[in-house]
């Protein structure tokens, strides 16, 4: 994940093929952008996230690569794999030696989150945690939003093609 990586998928996105929370196409363009801090093994970065706004209906919106969960600094297949050492009984630091960003109250809030609000979420449909993208498509298309989530907005996943 980088700067220029977030940005070409951006550049690359079909504005006019995609919808609003609110079920209008062709509605969103371009409302500014926000800095948002990263925690990768390499250490954090700051990215320059897109805002869009739907002209229908008024809704701002942030565009969010899917390996990023809303409202979290941590990536997602750090945090999948939190979850993940914490189902299998193996130790749930492991993580922060792969990622010197993470440290352990990061972790503990992450698996906080994971029993609050995620784990019975996942048994209840025997959505697994592995493959990730598995997991992505099955927490958007059963709950939409990103595995994680904390605040519960309604999230669309828009696939990215090459």
């Amino acid at each position: 994940m980088s700067q220029s990586f977030y940005d070409s998928v951006i550049h690359d996105l079909q504005f006019q093929q995609l919808t609003c929370s609110c079920s209008h196409s062709a509605c969103l363009s371009v409302h500014g952008y926000y800095k948002r801090t990263v925690k990768l093994s390499s250490g954090a970065i700051r990215l320059r996230v897109c805002r869009v706004k739907c002209s229908e209906c008024g809704a701002t919106h942030a565009l969010l690569l899917s390996s990023m969960v809303p409202y979290s600094q941590i990536p997602l297949p750090d945090q999948q794999r939190i979850c993940r050492d914490y189902e299998d009984g193996r130790r749930v630091s492991t993580v922060c030696e792969s990622n010197p960003s993470i440290d352990e109250n990061n972790v503990k809030s992450i698996l906080r989150n994971y029993r609050r609000r995620w784990r019975e979420k996942l048994r209840s449909l025997r959505i697994r945690l592995f493959p990730l993208n598995d997991l992505i498509l099955s927490c958007f298309s059963n709950y939409s939003s990103q595995f994680m989530q904390i605040h519960q907005r309604v999230n669309k996943l828009f696939s990215y093609t090459t």
